[in-house]
């Protein structure tokens, strides 16, 4: 019952911080401010749509490193003969899997980043 009531506020959660991201980066002071940062494109709603997806993501990727804690702790609280440098290799796995996976997130932010900057890059050629 616990897990269904975390899981439901982290759904939650996550819906209500992209929406508040999507909201401030097309909002006139987000539109400024991105103006000035050099990334005009995201404060359009596409733009804005494709940086909440992203930090969705993010937030999708912490919420699994949450979890991850007490499934370690349940392995490692089972005593194993002479396998304590097993355990830490698959800890380091473990940690490396999951900073994998934010670089990953931050990558298809950058390349997604990218592909607007070309398309905007496309449409304002073609009105000029």
């Amino acid at each position: 019952m616990k897990n269904l009531i975390r899981g439901i506020g982290f759904f939650l959660l996550t819906l209500a911080i992209g929406e508040v991201i999507k909201r401030g980066l097309t909002s006139r002071p987000g539109r400024a401010l991105l103006g000035r940062a050099g990334h005009p494109e995201l404060a359009t709603l596409e733009g804005a749509s494709e940086a909440s997806k992203k930090v969705t993501h993010g937030i999708s990727s912490l919420r699994s490193l949450f979890r991850r804690p007490s499934r370690l702790a349940a392995a490692t609280e089972r005593p194993a003969a002479g396998a304590a440098w097993i355990r830490m290799i698959r800890d380091a796995a473990e940690m490396l899997l999951a900073t994998g996976t934010l670089l990953k997130a931050i990558a298809d932010f950058a390349r997604e980043d990218e592909r607007l900057r070309e398309r905007f890059g496309r449409i304002g050629a073609r009105v000029s």
